[in-house]
């Protein structure tokens, strides 16, 4: 789907006095909806839209030549549409397997200007789709034509209009976390993607960090704080590596994934977050629960969409198409021959990390336009430039920096999708520290951290243990 799914196309067809819009696909599942009240998870057995006409548009499976599958008005429409005070209804492909239907009770038919934006509507957001699971677009590094990567992006597309919690499978470094956020953009949720990187959280304070605490909860809790799954309302909640969540926190976890309501620490008010659910785990965790470290409860509720990632040796085809989407990395080199067969030939124990990690390696510390065969060198270790590679890069982000941007925007961003490490975002800070007389505050300010975001910036070096005050 495209990112403003749930918020354009409303925007443009309520201007046209639509009273619902709704997508769904060829097996009849309802995938999305704005507007009226509607019930139901499907078209059989849904109610409040003209269930006719929704049916039509999927017996006849096509559309007509003007581009509409279906279009009635007052005197064509049956008496269950009349009873909810629809006048007209149009329904019009998206692609090759959706619909989007659309109904109003103000007009008494669409005019052909309104039939036309509905065409448009329903053609774009069928080629948008049609170029996501092509891998013509944005991929979140599951580019390529392997029949693995079609089927991962397939997958993508279907579930990001979805509401129910999304597992991501997966060995290290596959891409589960970028998986993540294209989920979420592609799903137009309006609330932010909030990550929560469970390794990093010590066990003692997993509910604290997760859904926060009261006032007076304990010893120097002096205000309220909100958890990562309350900054996470109306948006989505990763939860990466889910299964280092200790078991006795597990049950309150589902609770929230089944409810929505969750209690802070120290209170008996219960809160209510509308946040979506992307969970992801390299483990096996039908395992897990065989041995007792993760609820079966849990990992029923959690699987009911899951989304395995396959590694990359296992599509070593789509290792050029990686390669284009990401060659910003190569800084302008282009590779020869050998660097292909190089590449194609490596056993990836990182998976599409590793590659990322490799290229960026490559744009840094190799010269000339051309780099032929010394790709091959850069996988076998033989260059020892982890240091000066470090330097240039985060060179880069004080750059960005230098130029207005934000360390949420710079640095952070590129920590929490992996492509720095815990040393690499902490040296970067000693130097900022360092250059600010070794003053907190000082270094908020040169990395353009508002006043109000200081206090959440030092709980988040402290949290994940990047303190430059901090060795090691």
């Amino acid at each position: 789907m495209i990112e403003s799914i749930k918020n354009k196309v409303w925007d443009v067809l309520k201007g046209k006095e639509v009273s619902l819009a709704m997508l769904y696909d060829r097996e009849g599942r309802i995938l999305w909806h704005r507007g009226r009240r509607i019930e139901g998870q499907r078209i059989e057995d849904g109610r409040g839209f003209s269930k006719s006409c929704a049916v039509a548009a999927l017996r006849q499976g096509r559309a007509s030549e003007d581009g509409v599958a279906v279009t009635r008005s007052v005197g064509d429409l049956p008496e269950s549409a009349r009873l909810l005070y629809v006048k007209n209804v149009m329904v019009v492909p998206a692609g090759d397997s959706l619909f989007l239907y659309v109904d109003g009770g103000v007009k008494e038919g669409f005019s052909l200007a309104d039939a036309a934006l509905i065409g448009a509507m329903g053609a774009m957001l069928g080629e948008t789709i049609d170029r996501f699971r092509s891998g013509g677009g944005p991929t979140g590094n599951i580019a390529g034509d392997s029949a693995a990567a079609r089927q991962v992006r397939e997958l993508v597309a279907m579930y990001a209009l979805e509401e129910e919690p999304v597992l991501l499978l997966g060995e290290t470094g596959v891409g589960k976390n970028h998986v993540a956020d294209l989920i979420h953009r592609l799903s137009g949720r309006p609330g932010d993607l909030v990550v929560v990187h469970t390794p990093n959280i010590p066990a003692d304070l997993f509910e604290n960090e997760l859904f926060g605490h009261a006032r007076g909860a304990f010893t120097h809790a002096e205000e309220r704080k909100k958890g990562l799954i309350e900054e996470a309302d109306k948006g989505t909640v990763f939860l990466d590596e889910i299964a280092e969540i200790p078991l006795a926190l597990q049950s309150k976890l589902l609770r929230f994934i089944e409810s929505g309501r969750f209690r802070v620490l120290g209170s008996v008010e219960e809160v209510r977050v509308e946040a979506r659910v992307i969970a992801a785990s390299n483990r096996d965790l039908a395992e897990e629960v065989k041995g007792g470290r993760f609820r079966k409860d849990l990992f029923f509720r959690l699987n009911v969409l899951p989304l395995p990632i396959p590694p990359l040796r296992e599509r070593r085809e789509d290792i050029r198409a990686l390669v284009r989407e990401n060659e910003r990395l190569l800084r302008g080199k282009k590779l020869g021959a050998g660097d292909w067969k190089s590449l194609e030939e490596h056993p990836w124990p990182g998976n599409v990390r590793e590659l990322l990690h490799v290229l960026t390696r490559a744009g840094i510390v190799l010269t000339g336009p051309l780099i032929e065969g010394e790709i091959g060198r850069l996988l076998g270790g033989a260059l020892e430039v982890e240091h000066a590679g470090d330097n240039a890069a985060l060179a880069g982000f004080q750059a960005a920096i230098d130029s207005g941007k934000s360390f949420w925007e710079t640095v952070w961003s590129a920590f929490i999708r992996r492509d720095l490490n815990r040393g690499q975002v902490r040296l970067f800070l000693k130097g900022v520290f360092a250059g600010s007389g070794h003053n907190l505050k000082g270094m908020a300010a040169k990395l353009n951290i508002r006043e109000g975001e200081y206090p959440r910036f030092v709980s988040m070096l402290h949290r994940y243990s990047i303190h430059p005050r901090k060795d090691g």
